[in-house]
């Protein structure tokens, strides 16, 4: 005797975005560069805008894998030792707006 199931699965899809707190941009090869890690997969919308305590934005990108070198826009004179703000807004796949703030902290 045939017989038919039907049933419909909801998949939730898995957005992780982690924030490191600190990193040391001294050229020794490691933790030089500052960036976020995790899955995005079916995220979209992705910018990440770091600050100083003044409120000027040193760093900006739409890339999830471009990395903060600690110069204003990845150029220049290297910012001071210090804590910085950070801030990461992405869209999740189900059209949620995911906003992470944290810190960065410089040190040499």
């Amino acid at each position: 005797c045939p017989d038919t199931l039907i049933r419909f699965l909801d998949v939730i899809p898995e957005v992780k975005f982690h924030l490191p707190n600190a990193f040391t941009p001294n050229g020794d090869g490691i933790n030089d560069y500052f960036r976020g890690a995790g899955i995005l997969e079916g995220a979209t919308g992705f910018v990440m805008t770091i600050w100083n305590r003044y409120g000027e934005k040193l760093f900006e990108t739409n890339d999830p894998k471009e990395e903060w070198n600690g110069r204003k826009n990845n150029s220049g004179v290297l910012s001071p030792q210090g804590v910085y703000v950070v801030v990461v807004k992405y869209t999740d796949p189900r059209g949620k707006l995911v906003e992470l703030r944290g810190f960065a902290t410089l040190l040499k």
